[in-house]
């Protein structure tokens, strides 16, 4: 994965204690939960999130207290076919 190329040896598709599964988690200065968002997470075709996607990324924080970053398919999509340092550096 792209996050393992960096050295951040995630831990991919961990359920957490509220119940919510996310896709990876990295330690990073304490456990960051990262969420691919795919166009699912968000209405229509905007960019504003939907109801359960916030509702999720808030309840992560608050209740499993990890913080949860989030990486929207349309940034990711503009580094498809791009050199790989350009996905690593984002990442970073």
């Amino acid at each position: 994965s792209q996050l393992s190329s960096i050295g951040l040896n995630p831990q991919e598709k961990v359920l957490m204690g509220i119940g919510y599964r996310i896709d990876a988690i990295v330690e990073v200065n304490g456990k960051t939960s990262v969420e691919v968002d795919g166009p699912s997470h968000f209405i229509g075709e905007g960019r504003s999130p939907t109801g359960s996607t916030i509702l999720k990324r808030r309840q992560v924080c608050s209740v499993d207290g990890i913080e949860l970053v989030s990486v929207p398919y349309w940034e990711w999509n503009t580094l498809l076919g791009k050199d790989e340092v350009k996905r690593q550096d984002y990442l970073r």
